[in-house]
């Protein structure tokens, strides 16, 4: 009995690693709800929210990088064709009334006569390529650019209002399982098909 109560612990016989000084805070319990739950990582609101400030950043936050890509890949293309779109426009209005010289008045030595400011005088002018000699033919080159600049804007528009819809629809069907498939059906057909489980 005296060896007994003289023997030191053995060294060999550790506590439980898994207990031992793990304190679990309020937030591990939050993180362990929250991933226990089959609800999204964000609501459908803030999902819409995010998709709608920039293109596939709600996407992201719910998982689906690829659908993010896609929507930050449209969103720099657009913003990318509305910058030249912009130029394209601002260049015509500049030039569409402008005129390229051909040839100059000359004097009988064939030097070309000038002006009060010492400019040569145009004697024979030919329209640049945003400007034609018929006043429709110059209102519709104007009003094509102009028609290339709105065009973009709106894709720019509806980029923004289709990722966030498709962001909160996605937030809105986070526990739905399905799979999607591309199968031969009988006959030789090819079809696409959808298989959805209900719990």
């Amino acid at each position: 009995m005296l060896l007994g109560c003289c023997a030191l612990p053995l060294v060999a016989q550790q506590s439980d690693s898994a207990r031992a000084g793990v304190r679990v805070t309020a937030r591990d319990t939050a993180v362990i709800q929250r991933l226990d739950t089959l609800g999204p990582p964000i609501t459908p609101r803030r999902a819409f929210l995010y998709s709608l400030a920039l293109p596939g950043l709600g996407q992201s936050r719910l998982g689906r990088p690829s659908a993010g890509t896609m929507y930050f890949g449209f969103e720099l293309t657009s913003i990318a064709m509305l910058s030249k779109s912009a130029y394209d426009l601002r260049v015509a209005k500049r030039r569409v009334r402008e005129h390229i010289v051909n040839t100059y008045q000359l004097d009988a030595n064939g030097r070309p006569l000038l002006d009060s400011l010492d400019r040569p005088i145009p004697k024979d002018t030919v329209p640049n390529r945003y400007a034609t000699t018929g006043e429709d033919e110059l209102r519709s080159r104007l009003k094509a650019r102009r028609l290339h600049y709105e065009d973009w804007v709106a894709m720019l528009a509806f980029t923004h209002l289709f990722s966030a819809a498709d962001a909160f629809v996605a937030a809105h069907l986070w526990d739905l399982p399905e799979q999607v498939e591309i199968r031969r059906l009988p006959g030789g057909a090819t079809g696409i098909g959808a298989r959805v489980r209900f719990r």
